[in-house]
């Protein structure tokens, strides 16, 4: 079986499922933007061929290719990039090929906000009430209707730099002179981030889900330059699983790994905000290897093979990803988080730049069995200097 991986050097930790299918007997080709001879050895011994096309933007050159190495290695099984920005990308190879997947018609249902609304409601949830603006007059009719403050983001969009919050009449004012039609408004609601993720079989059957909760929203994080911690929850609240499980019923998932994004209102209430169909961003994914001890690049590479594992250990630890920005003055120095961090630390490093916004400069990945403690440690280590 021969599997496609598209820009498979980056993240830098996404080599590990074309080792994970090789290991179980695949073929793994990659298809990148750089050159053969500057891609890092573990991601070059992860792969039996690997063409660097210069830039993957260039998708009739990338199609091309695809093509070739199908005369080459014979028919591929299936393609992935495991990363949101190049879903299109995926969807116009399967297309082409004729590989069982997302094809392009299926992603403003994967992608536009507004359309994951109605596989909500076929899920049984109610959305935050919502609509695309138009034109101005859209935004002013919203306005009158549920007040403020409310919620602008593009209805098509990844990430929160865009995204951006209207609490009164002079910020409405100023959004007026930036606004562009396809955003989408939704009325605010304040509670705390709550995800359900996973991976899907072939037959669509969950055989690995978790619970991520977020210190702050992520568009917080963006738009105020703050720092943010999140962590896996050890046991994923009951209403939460529920309807995460039939989101996945409603989108008929196959072979995919998910990542849907709620709020959880003060008074308890659930509500879905978005979906994603791939994991949650870098180095996410290893959270919950670290939290579950498991190994979730191994165990996607069974589910293509139909060796799903029968049983997945539920959560021992609470595993954490603390973010520090150099922006931010803090009280303790690198030195002494790491001190005080002792034996709970896995590891702490410099984060991409790329993802600098929303994850920080800087990260440190702990885990503890213990809730209060994982706090107590996050808390230390972002504390901020005061004078």
């Amino acid at each position: 079986m021969v599997w496609l991986f598209l820009s498979p050097e980056f993240p830098p930790n996404y080599h590990l499922f074309p080792w994970s299918f090789r290991s179980c007997g695949g073929v793994s080709v990659g298809i990148g933007g750089v050159a053969y001879h500057e891609l890092p050895p573990q991601v070059a011994q992860s792969l039996d061929r690997y063409v660097g096309v210069g830039d993957l933007h260039q998708a009739d050159r990338v199609l091309r290719t695809a093509r070739d190495i199908v005369q080459e290695m014979g028919p591929i099984a299936g393609v992935d990039s495991f990363n949101e920005y190049w879903l299109p990308l995926e969807a116009a190879i399967r297309e082409e090929l004729g590989v069982a997947g997302p094809h392009p018609r299926d992603l403003p249902a994967f992608q536009q906000k507004s359309l994951m609304k109605s596989y909500f409601r076929r899920a049984g949830a109610d959305p935050i009430p919502g609509r695309v603006a138009e034109d101005f007059a859209d935004v002013e009719a919203f306005v009158r209707e549920y007040g403020l403050p409310v919620i602008a983001k593009p209805d098509k969009g990844v990430g929160a730099s865009s995204t951006i919050k209207i609490t009164s009449l002079e910020e409405l004012k100023r959004f007026q002179t930036t606004f562009r039609p396809g955003y989408l408004l939704e009325k605010f609601i304040t509670g705390t981030i709550q995800t359900y993720d996973g991976l899907v079989d072939r037959e669509g059957r969950i055989c690995f889900a978790a619970s991520l909760e977020y210190s702050r929203g992520v568009a917080e994080v963006v738009n105020q330059d703050t720092d943010i911690f999140y962590y896996v929850q050890r046991q994923i609240p009951s209403d939460l699983e529920k309807v995460g499980a039939r989101i996945v019923q409603a989108y008929d998932l196959k072979m995919r790994f998910f990542h849907f994004e709620f709020i959880r209102t003060l008074e308890g209430a659930l509500y879905p905000l978005e979906v994603n169909m791939r994991p949650p961003g870098y180095p996410t994914l290893d959270l919950f290897n670290f939290a579950h001890d498991i190994d979730l690049y191994r165990i996607w590479a069974e589910c293509v093979w139909d060796r799903a594992p029968r049983y997945i250990p539920p959560a021992a630890y609470y595993a954490c990803y603390i973010a520090r920005k150099n922006s931010i003055g803090y009280e303790h120095s690198h030195e002494a988080v790491v001190r005080r961090l002792g034996d709970r630390l896995l590891y702490h490093a410099p984060t991409n730049p790329l993802f600098r916004a929303a994850m920080g400069d800087y990260h440190y990945i702990i885990r503890t069995p213990d809730f209060d403690e994982m706090v107590d440690l996050a808390t230390y280590t972002q504390k901020r200097l005061t004078l």
